[in-house]
Protein backbone atom coordinates (compact mmCIF):
# COMPACT_ATOMS: atom_id res chain seq x y z
CA UNK A 1 0.00 0.00 0.00
CA UNK A 2 2.60 2.30 0.29
CA UNK A 3 4.25 1.85 -2.74
CA UNK A 4 0.95 3.09 -4.54
CA UNK A 5 0.92 6.14 -2.28
CA UNK A 6 4.59 7.13 -3.38
CA UNK A 7 4.25 9.95 -6.17
CA UNK A 8 6.92 7.93 -8.87
CA UNK A 9 4.53 8.65 -11.99
CA UNK A 10 5.64 11.88 -14.48
CA UNK A 11 2.76 14.31 -14.08
CA UNK A 12 -0.08 14.19 -16.90
CA UNK A 13 -0.92 16.88 -19.60
CA UNK A 14 -3.81 16.71 -17.24
CA UNK A 15 -2.49 17.50 -14.05
CA UNK A 16 -0.02 20.30 -15.66
CA UNK A 17 -3.09 21.88 -16.69
CA UNK A 18 -4.72 22.17 -13.76
CA UNK A 19 -1.67 23.17 -12.03
CA UNK A 20 -1.97 26.27 -14.22
CA UNK A 21 -5.35 26.94 -13.89
CA UNK A 22 -4.14 27.11 -10.25
CA UNK A 23 -1.72 29.37 -10.90
CA UNK A 24 1.31 27.16 -10.12
CA UNK A 25 3.50 27.60 -13.33
CA UNK A 26 7.57 26.92 -13.10
CA UNK A 27 8.42 30.45 -12.26
CA UNK A 28 12.36 31.32 -11.04
CA UNK A 29 12.33 34.89 -9.19
CA UNK A 30 15.69 35.04 -9.16
CA UNK A 31 15.74 35.20 -13.09
CA UNK A 32 13.36 38.19 -12.97
CA UNK A 33 15.17 39.97 -10.10
CA UNK A 34 18.47 39.64 -12.33
CA UNK A 35 16.62 41.07 -15.09
CA UNK A 36 14.99 44.29 -13.81
CA UNK A 37 19.01 44.61 -12.41
CA UNK A 38 20.48 44.29 -15.39
CA UNK A 39 18.01 46.60 -17.23
CA UNK A 40 17.71 49.13 -13.98
CA UNK A 41 21.52 49.38 -14.00
CA UNK A 42 21.69 49.92 -18.04
CA UNK A 43 19.32 52.20 -18.12
CA UNK A 44 20.87 54.16 -14.70
CA UNK A 45 23.66 54.31 -16.51
CA UNK A 46 23.02 55.60 -19.99
CA UNK A 47 19.96 57.63 -18.80
CA UNK A 48 21.74 59.93 -15.73
CA UNK A 49 23.51 61.94 -17.97
CA UNK A 50 20.49 63.20 -19.12
CA UNK A 51 18.08 62.99 -16.19
CA UNK A 52 21.30 65.33 -14.73
CA UNK A 53 21.00 67.69 -18.00
CA UNK A 54 16.98 67.81 -17.16
CA UNK A 55 17.23 68.71 -13.77
CA UNK A 56 19.68 70.57 -14.31
CA UNK A 57 17.34 72.48 -16.73
CA UNK A 58 14.64 72.49 -14.42
CA UNK A 59 16.69 74.07 -11.66
CA UNK A 60 18.14 76.59 -13.40
CA UNK A 61 14.53 77.56 -14.72
CA UNK A 62 13.07 77.78 -10.85
CA UNK A 63 16.55 79.83 -9.71
CA UNK A 64 15.79 82.06 -12.53
CA UNK A 65 11.96 82.70 -11.96
CA UNK A 66 12.61 82.95 -7.71
CA UNK A 67 12.99 86.44 -8.06
CA UNK A 68 10.07 87.26 -9.66
CA UNK A 69 7.71 84.54 -8.01
CA UNK A 70 4.92 85.70 -6.21
CA UNK A 71 3.47 82.55 -3.83
CA UNK A 72 -0.28 81.84 -3.95
CA UNK A 73 -2.42 78.74 -4.28
CA UNK A 74 -2.41 78.88 -8.22
CA UNK A 75 1.38 79.71 -8.49
CA UNK A 76 2.15 76.84 -6.21
CA UNK A 77 0.18 74.17 -7.46
CA UNK A 78 1.15 75.27 -11.07
CA UNK A 79 4.56 74.80 -10.53
CA UNK A 80 4.11 71.83 -8.26
CA UNK A 81 2.34 70.03 -11.31
CA UNK A 82 5.48 71.38 -13.63
CA UNK A 83 8.06 69.77 -11.30
CA UNK A 84 5.92 66.71 -11.25
CA UNK A 85 5.49 66.33 -15.19
CA UNK A 86 9.87 66.97 -15.55
CA UNK A 87 10.24 64.30 -12.72
CA UNK A 88 7.78 61.55 -14.49
CA UNK A 89 9.27 62.04 -18.06
CA UNK A 90 13.06 61.44 -16.24
CA UNK A 91 11.04 58.28 -13.84
CA UNK A 92 8.79 56.96 -17.02
CA UNK A 93 11.17 55.21 -18.62
CA UNK A 94 12.81 53.52 -15.91
CA UNK A 95 9.49 51.76 -14.49
CA UNK A 96 7.93 51.10 -18.17
CA UNK A 97 10.95 49.29 -19.38
CA UNK A 98 11.23 47.50 -15.76
CA UNK A 99 7.50 46.40 -15.66
CA UNK A 100 7.69 45.22 -19.03
CA UNK A 101 10.80 43.32 -18.68
CA UNK A 102 9.63 41.73 -15.54
CA UNK A 103 6.16 40.45 -17.64
CA UNK A 104 8.29 39.12 -20.32
CA UNK A 105 10.50 37.16 -18.23
CA UNK A 106 7.29 35.40 -16.28
CA UNK A 107 5.87 35.18 -19.56
CA UNK A 108 9.54 33.39 -21.33
CA UNK A 109 9.64 31.04 -18.18
CA UNK A 110 6.35 29.77 -18.19
CA UNK A 111 4.38 31.12 -21.14
CA UNK A 112 0.71 33.10 -20.99
CA UNK A 113 -1.64 32.46 -18.02
CA UNK A 114 -4.29 33.98 -16.32
CA UNK A 115 -5.18 31.93 -13.77
CA UNK A 116 -8.66 33.31 -11.89
CA UNK A 117 -8.38 30.95 -8.61
CA UNK A 118 -4.55 32.26 -7.55
CA UNK A 119 -6.62 36.09 -7.21
CA UNK A 120 -9.17 34.25 -5.07
CA UNK A 121 -8.55 35.57 -1.50
CA UNK A 122 -7.94 33.08 0.78
CA UNK A 123 -8.06 33.19 4.85
CA UNK A 124 -4.58 30.91 4.70
CA UNK A 125 -3.12 33.83 3.19
CA UNK A 126 -3.77 36.29 6.21
CA UNK A 127 -3.60 33.98 8.63
CA UNK A 128 -0.34 35.03 10.96
CA UNK A 129 0.00 30.96 11.72
CA UNK A 130 -0.16 30.38 8.10
CA UNK A 131 2.81 32.73 7.25
CA UNK A 132 5.15 31.13 10.43
CA UNK A 133 4.50 28.15 8.49
CA UNK A 134 5.90 29.71 5.14
CA UNK A 135 8.70 31.26 6.75
CA UNK A 136 9.80 28.09 8.62
CA UNK A 137 9.18 25.58 6.13
CA UNK A 138 11.24 23.77 3.46
CA UNK A 139 10.88 26.49 0.73
CA UNK A 140 11.46 29.20 3.51
CA UNK A 141 14.61 27.64 4.72
CA UNK A 142 15.68 27.48 1.32
CA UNK A 143 15.54 30.99 0.42
CA UNK A 144 16.53 32.12 3.33
CA UNK A 145 19.73 30.21 2.58
CA UNK A 146 19.88 31.37 -0.83
CA UNK A 147 20.03 35.12 0.10
CA UNK A 148 22.77 34.40 3.31
CA UNK A 149 24.56 32.78 0.09
CA UNK A 150 24.36 35.85 -2.07
CA UNK A 151 24.65 37.98 1.12
CA UNK A 152 28.35 35.92 1.47
CA UNK A 153 29.41 35.95 -2.46
CA UNK A 154 28.09 39.72 -2.94
CA UNK A 155 29.71 41.51 0.50
CA UNK A 156 33.61 40.34 -0.83
CA UNK A 157 33.39 41.66 -4.19
CA UNK A 158 31.99 45.30 -2.87
CA UNK A 159 34.93 45.19 -0.15
CA UNK A 160 37.20 44.27 -2.87
CA UNK A 161 36.49 47.03 -5.11
CA UNK A 162 36.42 49.64 -2.18
CA UNK A 163 39.36 48.68 -0.59
CA UNK A 164 41.15 48.56 -4.39
CA UNK A 165 40.41 52.25 -5.00
CA UNK A 166 39.89 53.72 -0.94
CA UNK A 167 42.71 56.25 -1.54
CA UNK A 168 41.42 57.56 -4.92
CA UNK A 169 37.76 57.68 -2.98
CA UNK A 170 39.10 60.26 -0.30
CA UNK A 171 40.48 62.53 -3.56
CA UNK A 172 37.41 62.89 -5.14
CA UNK A 173 35.66 65.35 -3.06
CA UNK A 174 38.58 67.64 -4.62
CA UNK A 175 37.88 66.95 -8.19
CA UNK A 176 35.00 69.03 -10.38
CA UNK A 177 31.57 67.47 -10.19
CA UNK A 178 31.80 66.08 -14.02
CA UNK A 179 34.94 63.78 -13.30
CA UNK A 180 33.87 62.04 -10.11
CA UNK A 181 30.93 61.21 -12.29
CA UNK A 182 33.04 59.57 -14.74
CA UNK A 183 35.12 58.07 -12.34
CA UNK A 184 32.37 56.98 -9.59
CA UNK A 185 30.46 55.53 -12.10
CA UNK A 186 33.38 53.42 -13.64
CA UNK A 187 34.16 51.84 -10.54
CA UNK A 188 30.24 50.93 -9.62
CA UNK A 189 30.05 49.65 -13.15
CA UNK A 190 32.93 47.27 -12.42
CA UNK A 191 31.76 46.25 -9.29
CA UNK A 192 27.95 45.19 -10.38
CA UNK A 193 29.16 44.09 -13.55
CA UNK A 194 30.88 41.40 -11.41
CA UNK A 195 28.26 41.27 -8.83
CA UNK A 196 25.65 40.15 -12.24
CA UNK A 197 28.63 37.23 -13.59
CA UNK A 198 28.10 35.88 -9.88
CA UNK A 199 24.02 36.39 -9.50
CA UNK A 200 23.46 34.89 -13.40
CA UNK A 201 25.46 31.92 -11.90
CA UNK A 202 23.28 31.92 -9.19
CA UNK A 203 20.18 32.10 -11.69
CA UNK A 204 21.21 29.26 -13.22
CA UNK A 205 21.48 26.86 -10.35
CA UNK A 206 17.92 28.05 -9.04
CA UNK A 207 16.38 27.86 -12.14
CA UNK A 208 17.22 24.47 -12.67
CA UNK A 209 16.19 23.72 -9.32
CA UNK A 210 12.76 25.35 -9.43
CA UNK A 211 12.31 23.01 -12.92
CA UNK A 212 13.15 20.14 -10.85
CA UNK A 213 11.37 20.90 -7.94
CA UNK A 214 7.84 21.90 -9.81
CA UNK A 215 7.81 18.52 -11.81
CA UNK A 216 9.08 16.55 -8.30
CA UNK A 217 5.93 18.36 -6.80
CA UNK A 218 3.76 17.38 -9.67
CA UNK A 219 4.20 13.90 -9.74
CA UNK A 220 1.21 11.22 -9.13
CA UNK A 221 1.03 8.20 -6.97
CA UNK A 222 -0.57 4.92 -8.34
CA UNK A 223 -3.91 6.18 -7.01
CA UNK A 224 -3.72 9.35 -8.34
CA UNK A 225 -3.24 8.26 -11.56
CA UNK A 226 -5.79 5.59 -11.68
CA UNK A 227 -8.46 8.09 -9.85
CA UNK A 228 -7.49 10.61 -12.87
CA UNK A 229 -7.97 8.03 -15.48
CA UNK A 230 -11.52 6.88 -14.31
CA UNK A 231 -12.61 10.59 -13.80
CA UNK A 232 -10.83 10.97 -17.39
CA UNK A 233 -12.63 8.03 -18.95
CA UNK A 234 -16.10 8.72 -16.91
CA UNK A 235 -16.39 12.46 -18.33
CA UNK A 236 -20.03 11.82 -20.42
CA UNK A 237 -18.63 14.52 -23.19
CA UNK A 238 -16.00 12.41 -23.83
CA UNK A 239 -17.51 9.62 -24.05
CA UNK A 240 -19.83 10.90 -26.52
CA UNK A 241 -16.73 12.24 -28.45
CA UNK A 242 -14.49 8.50 -28.54
CA UNK A 243 -18.27 6.65 -29.51
CA UNK A 244 -19.14 9.32 -32.09
CA UNK A 245 -15.03 9.05 -33.74
CA UNK A 246 -15.39 5.20 -33.58
CA UNK A 247 -18.51 5.13 -35.27
CA UNK A 248 -17.36 7.32 -37.92
CA UNK A 249 -14.03 5.37 -38.34
CA UNK A 250 -16.18 2.33 -38.59
CA UNK A 251 -18.15 3.99 -41.19
CA UNK A 252 -14.72 4.86 -43.56
CA UNK A 253 -14.52 2.67 -46.12
CA UNK A 254 -10.79 0.95 -47.00
CA UNK A 255 -9.07 3.43 -48.83
CA UNK A 256 -7.98 1.09 -51.81
CA UNK A 257 -11.04 -0.85 -52.18
CA UNK A 258 -12.90 2.60 -52.58
CA UNK A 259 -10.75 4.14 -55.33
CA UNK A 260 -11.04 0.72 -57.23
CA UNK A 261 -14.84 1.28 -57.06
CA UNK A 262 -14.73 4.78 -58.41
CA UNK A 263 -15.65 6.65 -61.59
CA UNK A 264 -13.81 9.18 -61.47
CA UNK A 265 -11.28 11.36 -59.07
CA UNK A 266 -11.22 14.93 -58.89
CA UNK A 267 -7.64 16.58 -57.81
CA UNK A 268 -6.45 20.21 -56.63
CA UNK A 269 -4.12 18.23 -58.10
CA UNK A 270 -1.64 17.70 -54.56
CA UNK A 271 -3.34 19.17 -52.38
CA UNK A 272 -7.24 17.59 -52.36
CA UNK A 273 -8.28 14.73 -54.29
CA UNK A 274 -11.95 12.98 -53.86
CA UNK A 275 -13.12 9.72 -55.69
CA UNK A 276 -16.67 9.57 -57.07
CA UNK A 277 -18.74 7.30 -57.83
CA UNK A 278 -22.28 7.32 -60.11
CA UNK A 279 -24.59 4.45 -60.11
CA UNK A 280 -28.57 4.59 -60.79
CA UNK A 281 -29.30 1.67 -58.64
CA UNK A 282 -27.62 2.75 -56.20
CA UNK A 283 -28.50 6.66 -56.00
CA UNK A 284 -30.32 9.56 -57.62
CA UNK A 285 -26.76 11.78 -57.77
CA UNK A 286 -23.09 10.92 -57.72
CA UNK A 287 -21.91 9.59 -54.18
CA UNK A 288 -18.13 10.87 -52.49
CA UNK A 289 -16.43 7.64 -52.14
CA UNK A 290 -13.48 8.64 -50.42
CA UNK A 291 -11.51 12.16 -49.96
CA UNK A 292 -8.62 13.51 -48.78
CA UNK A 293 -5.70 15.80 -48.81
CA UNK A 294 -1.78 16.53 -48.89
CA UNK A 295 -1.05 12.30 -48.00
CA UNK A 296 -3.78 11.57 -48.16
CA UNK A 297 -4.98 13.26 -51.38
CA UNK A 298 -1.63 11.64 -53.15
CA UNK A 299 -2.22 8.44 -52.06
CA UNK A 300 -5.67 8.37 -53.67
CA UNK A 301 -4.22 9.80 -56.73
CA UNK A 302 -1.61 7.32 -56.77
CA UNK A 303 -3.71 4.48 -56.20
CA UNK A 304 -6.41 5.96 -59.19
CA UNK A 305 -3.74 6.62 -62.10
CA UNK A 306 -2.23 2.65 -60.89
CA UNK A 307 -5.46 1.03 -61.61
CA UNK A 308 -6.42 3.41 -64.73
CA UNK A 309 -9.08 5.46 -62.67
CA UNK A 310 -9.56 9.06 -64.61
CA UNK A 311 -7.98 11.65 -62.69
CA UNK A 312 -9.32 15.04 -63.63
CA UNK A 313 -7.61 18.28 -62.43
CA UNK A 314 -10.20 20.40 -61.35
CA UNK A 315 -9.18 22.69 -58.39
CA UNK A 316 -12.40 24.92 -57.50
CA UNK A 317 -14.41 21.71 -58.45
CA UNK A 318 -12.37 19.40 -56.19
CA UNK A 319 -12.45 21.99 -53.02
CA UNK A 320 -16.19 22.26 -53.18
CA UNK A 321 -16.75 18.69 -53.26
CA UNK A 322 -13.67 18.28 -49.82
CA UNK A 323 -15.68 20.85 -47.58
CA UNK A 324 -19.42 20.19 -48.63
CA UNK A 325 -20.27 16.66 -49.13
CA UNK A 326 -19.00 13.51 -46.34
CA UNK A 327 -18.00 10.76 -47.61
CA UNK A 328 -20.69 8.07 -48.43
CA UNK A 329 -22.64 11.08 -49.27
CA UNK A 330 -24.34 12.10 -51.85
CA UNK A 331 -22.93 15.79 -54.24
CA UNK A 332 -25.32 18.62 -53.29
CA UNK A 333 -27.85 19.38 -56.56
CA UNK A 334 -25.55 22.88 -56.91
CA UNK A 335 -22.40 20.47 -57.83
CA UNK A 336 -24.53 18.67 -60.87
CA UNK A 337 -23.88 20.10 -63.42
CA UNK A 338 -19.77 20.41 -63.24
CA UNK A 339 -19.80 16.78 -62.32
CA UNK A 340 -22.53 15.46 -64.89
CA UNK A 341 -19.97 17.17 -67.66
CA UNK A 342 -16.79 15.16 -66.34
CA UNK A 343 -18.79 12.10 -66.13
CA UNK A 344 -20.21 12.51 -69.68
CA UNK A 345 -17.05 13.21 -70.88
CA UNK A 346 -15.62 10.04 -69.06
CA UNK A 347 -18.45 7.94 -70.67
CA UNK A 348 -17.79 9.00 -74.16
CA UNK A 349 -14.38 8.36 -74.01
CA UNK A 350 -15.26 4.81 -73.11
CA UNK A 351 -17.64 4.66 -75.77
CA UNK A 352 -21.02 4.50 -73.04
CA UNK A 353 -22.87 7.08 -74.70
Amino acid sequence: MAERDQKTFEPTPQRLRKAREEGNVLRSRELVALGMLSSGMTILFMGTPLAFHSLQELMRDLFYRAPSFTLTIETTSSLLEEITVRLLQILLPFFLVSGTLAVGLNIVQSGWNVAVKSIVPKLSRISPLEGFKRIFSSKGLFELLKGLLKLALLIPIAYLTISNHWQELLTLPFHPLPDIWTQGSRWIFIMIAQMLGVLALLVGADFAFQKWKYYQDLKMSFQELKDEIRESEGDPQLKVRRKQLAAKMARRPRLDHAVLKADVVITNPTHYAVALRYDPDEGDAPRVLVKGIRKRALRIRALAMEHGIPVIEEPPLARALYYSVDEEQEIPPELYPAVATILAEIYRQRGMN
